[in-house]
């Protein structure tokens, strides 16, 4: 017996040697089946991002040779979609926004300028000579931004990337070779993209949108028949006729939505509606109609008048009209918001009106959901006076000048007034900060018959 007793500790000690080493091997086993599902997660994203690119490449090449209105309609479409595809994928990738600001940009716009193309063109409007243009700087973009991700791809089919590497250690990342890091990859795209001009062909800072996440969508998830009767309250009544209203799906991008596509009995003009219902919240994010214009009978300020009297109806309100264009008998308007005397850039919503009998047939509050919250605004230590007084005296036609808050940087805004002067024939919008005085953005505005563009 004392035989016994005498091994029985020992024997103890080694199951428990046993037991702590079992254990660590199955922490480590867990920790490296995570490491590689998490790994899997990025590599799936980025793959899935330079799929999107692709065919955005495709499409914006087919767009330049087509003639086809309606083969462009869905062209743009297609466009549109893979743009809100790519957003989503570039976000799940672990590399800081800072590192891709300019390539969400550049995706942001390609969205923005397919979805204004997809109204025009689906109401039977040919593209202008102007647009063509912009179509194909945007896809020598789309090559470049091919390109740059090719080679990302290559470094990491070589195993000197590794995209889960950025989730470890930020210290410890930081300091290893700037060429085995995501970031650094990243930012090589993003200075490659700056070659390219900004779009503001409804109003600045449109593209200026990249946050991740909405700040203005509160609320429960909505469900796809909830998303179907709010579109139909949305787009309201109109006499004798009905609607038939049905969920295609859902859409993941900046906004995940429910996807309800209306088609009016009797219909006009081959009338059919799309709308872009958010899945949280349950706010109508978009609405375009593919019905074709007839012969102008509205004026531009008639048309206006409309456009505030339909955000006015569905609860927007303190929203200032800012730009405008006319293509095609369509008029479309850029608002933004207010608060107090200021106006809220990055809170913009586009409404189109179709001039021949003023219905309202597009409608894009992205911006605005993206961004739209009750800020806490600091108060101006300059005057508008003293503002102007820092601009350069060699500017024209200044205008009085206004509040306006802008986006500073990827996650930060900055309280400005907002100047708009002439230098011979050309015409730039100067930001001076409301705070310190010091000029913060300085835009060149370039007027086209599509649009207006900013360097």
């Amino acid at each position: 017996m004392r035989k016994y007793r005498r091994f029985f500790p020992l024997g103890l000690g080694i199951l428990l040697v046993a037991g702590v080493a079992l254990w660590g091997y199955g922490q480590m086993a867990a920790r490296q089946a995570a490491e590689t599902a998490l790994t899997n997660k990025y590599n799936l994203a980025f793959y899935n991002l330079m799929n999107n690119v692709q065919n955005m490449e495709v499409i914006l090449s087919k767009s330049l040779v087509g003639q086809e209105t309606k083969q462009d309609a869905q062209l743009f479409m297609g466009l549109w979609q893979e743009s809100l595809a790519a957003q989503s994928n570039l976000g799940q990738i672990p590399v800081t926004e800072a590192s891709v600001a300019r390539t969400i940009k550049f995706l942001n716009q390609v969205g923005a300028y397919s979805q204004s193309l997809a109204t025009q063109t689906a109401g039977g409007a040919s593209k202008s000579d102007d647009q063509w243009q912009t179509l194909n700087k945007l896809y020598k973009q789309a090559q470049t931004l091919n390109g740059e991700l090719r080679d990302v791809e290559a470094n990491l089919s070589s195993g000197n990337l590794t995209l889960s590497e950025l989730r470890r250690d930020s210290r410890y990342v930081l300091r290893r070779a700037g060429p085995q890091l995501a970031n650094s990859n990243f930012q090589v795209i993003d200075r490659n993209m700056q070659q390219f001009p900004t779009l503001i062909y409804d109003g600045p800072f449109s593209d200026h949108i990249v946050k991740k996440t909405p700040v203005g969508l509160e609320g429960a998830q909505v469900s796809g028949d909830q998303a179907r009767d709010i579109a139909l309250k949305f787009i309201g009544s109109r006499p004798d006729t009905t609607y038939i209203a049905s969920v295609a799906g859902t859409v993941n991008g900046r906004i995940p939505v429910h996807r309800v596509d209306i088609t009016p009995r009797p219909a006009q003009n081959g009338e059919r509606i799309s709308m872009g219902v958010s899945s949280r919240g349950g706010k109508v994010v978009w609405m375009l109609n593919s019905r074709s214009p007839g012969a102008a009978a509205l004026s531009v300020r008639e048309a206006g008048d409309i456009a505030g009297s339909f955000l006015e109806d569905r609860g927007f309100k303190e929203m200032e009209s800012t730009y405008y264009e006319v293509r095609d008998n369509l008029a479309v308007y850029n608002y933004a918001a207010t608060q107090g005397k200021v106006i809220l850039y990055p809170d913009q919503i586009k409404v189109t009106v179709s001039l021949d009998n003023g219905q309202v047939v597009g409608f894009d509050a992205a911006n605005y959901w993206m961004a739209h919250n009750e800020r806490k605004l600091p108060q101006a230590k300059l005057s508008v006076t003293q503002a102007r007084e820092k601009l350069s005296p060699k500017l024209e036609d200044v205008t009085p000048g206004r509040l306006a808050l802008i986006p500073k940087t990827v996650d930060s805004e900055v309280l400005t007034y907002e100047f708009q002067g002439r230098l011979e024939k050309d015409v730039f919008l100067v930001y001076i900060d409301a705070l310190t005085g010091e000029e913060v953005k300085l835009l060149k505005v370039i007027k086209t018959n599509s649009g207006v563009l900013t360097m």
